[in-house]
């Protein structure tokens, strides 16, 4: 038993020997003592970038008017109500909208495809970047926006049926580094 107690007293006494404690001895009025404060760096974490983007989209619907030479008038020898061939749609229909909730800077990259056998239809937007700033210290209501408009040209065979796929547009968001 007195063994036991003596190993027991033994290992308290080895768990002691870890805790460090300084002791200063002032003696005289007004004397001074000082320790210095020692700092460790502990990373709490690191800020990853996260990137969320909405996009919206018109319907994307488009109508193609062929050129029209017009009626002939006899009376005057011109042909009246000629149209010029052009694309229209309706509304906003050729709009893309892109707002950042990231918190990042961000440019959003747009381009037009033609599928198929469309080759001959170019897209051009009125903005081809645009640039977003970080949502960062802002409300949703008021993240970065921006919107870019697409406008079609090139003629439409007239045995198109209606709604048909004629392309594509991609938009590509990437990091803007400050």
């Amino acid at each position: 038993m007195k063994k036991m107690i003596s190993v027991l007293l033994v290992l308290a006494l080895s768990l002691c020997l870890g805790i460090n404690a300084f002791a200063v001895e002032i003696e005289e009025d007004g004397g001074e003592a000082s320790a210095d404060v020692k700092g460790t760096y502990v990373s709490g974490g690191t800020e990853a970038t996260v990137y969320s983007v909405d996009i919206t989209w018109g319907s994307m619907g488009f109508t193609y008017t062929s050129a029209f030479i017009g009626n002939w008038n006899p009376d005057t020898h011109v042909y009246d109500n000629s149209t010029e061939e052009k694309w229209t749609c309706d509304g906003n229909a050729n709009k893309i909208t892109v707002t950042n909730h990231s918190n990042a800077n961000v440019e959003a990259t747009l381009s037009y495809t033609p599928g198929g056998s469309y080759s001959i239809i170019d897209g051009n937007f009125d903005k081809d970047t645009i640039y977003l700033e970080t949502a960062v210290g802002k409300t949703t209501e008021n993240a970065s926006t921006g919107s870019s408009l697409l406008t079609l040209s090139g003629k439409l065979d007239e045995d198109t049926e209606a709604s048909t796929v004629i392309g594509s547009v991609t938009v590509t968001i990437n990091q803007i580094y400050d």
